[in-house]
């Protein structure tokens, strides 16, 4: 018998043995196993080593770097908190053993031993020591929870990088709180990882109409050659900011106008058409993430 997967933002089944699916449980390790990469990066983001400012996504603006980035703090905060807390949680839930433990082993009596004993608060160690105990993390009563507390703060703590999101694609935003949807790529539809509804329900997006409601409300809207590269990279496939330049010499692009700074500007409707003729030398447009 197939039931629904009991992580909230998770719409897949699985077997009726299971406690919550092999997708959220691969990307429960997959996560764990890369917070030593991701708090290596938050200590740049939050030192502004990184290339972060204050400006927004398109252009350099006036403003001038942040020396803190305070975002960048606030997450790696969560996250320190989320990964401690589900540690103490599993801690509590067994009788604590004196006695040593192999340094690495299956062993059922040194896995016992090892996960009565708190690690180290640094969030690399702890990290560490839930990846081992995934499985009695999984297996608690609050297991679905502690899975979807973890992966929701460690992907905030890489948007909060800048660094873009690994094997996901951007939905667009929620219409109730405007937070960013990304969903896996093939994903009928994707949830808000945020939002609450009165009966307990997070509200749900169909993926394909949101990306094609992005792309039509972008059509007339005219920005710069890497502007509109980095929208459509995300929205439709990777396209270089060269290639429209390149366009412009075959004449099969003419710009916009100038913007402030005398910058050339594209009206994005017409990338978009010359993308889907395929002059990319890549695939024709596809709109549905496959």
């Amino acid at each position: 018998m197939a039931l629904d997967c009991p992580v909230a933002s998770c719409d897949r089944t699985m077997p009726g043995s299971a406690r919550i699916c092999g997708a959220c449980e691969a990307e429960l390790d997959r996560e764990l196993a890369a917070v030593p990469d991701l708090w290596a990066d938050l200590d740049l983001a939050i030192t502004r080593q990184t290339r972060l400012t204050s400006g927004g996504v398109g252009g350099r603006g006036n403003e001038k770097p942040l020396p803190w980035n305070e975002r960048a703090s606030e997450a790696a905060d969560h996250l320190a908190v989320i990964l401690l807390g589900w540690t103490r949680v599993l801690v509590a839930s067994v009788h604590p053993l004196q006695g040593p433990v192999c340094a690495s082993c299956d062993h059922p009596s040194c896995t016992y031993i090892h996960l009565g004993r708190e690690p180290h608060h640094d969030p690399v160690h702890v990290s560490r020591w839930l990846r081992r105990h995934a499985g009695p993390l999984i297996a608690h009563p609050a297991g679905p929870d502690a899975v979807e507390e973890i992966l929701l703060a460690a992907r905030n703590a890489r948007y909060a990088t800048d660094a873009p999101p690994r094997d996901l694609v951007y939905a667009g935003p929620c219409d109730a709180c405007e937070g960013d949807l990304y969903a896996r790529p093939g994903a009928v539809s994707v949830c808000c990882r945020w939002c609450v509804d009165e009966d307990g329900q997070r509200p749900r997006y169909d993926v394909h109409a949101r990306r094609e409601w992005m792309l039509k409300a972008l059509e007339d809207r005219q920005f710069g050659a890497p502007t509109i590269a980095r929208a459509l990279t995300s929205l439709i496939r990777p396209i270089k900011p060269a290639l429209l330049h390149t366009w412009i010499s075959r004449g099969k692009l003419q710009p916009a106008g100038l913007d402030e700074s005398g910058r050339m500007v594209f009206r994005v409707g017409d990338v978009i058409d010359l993308m889907a003729s395929g002059d990319t030398r890549g695939r024709q447009r596809d709109l549905v993430v496959a």
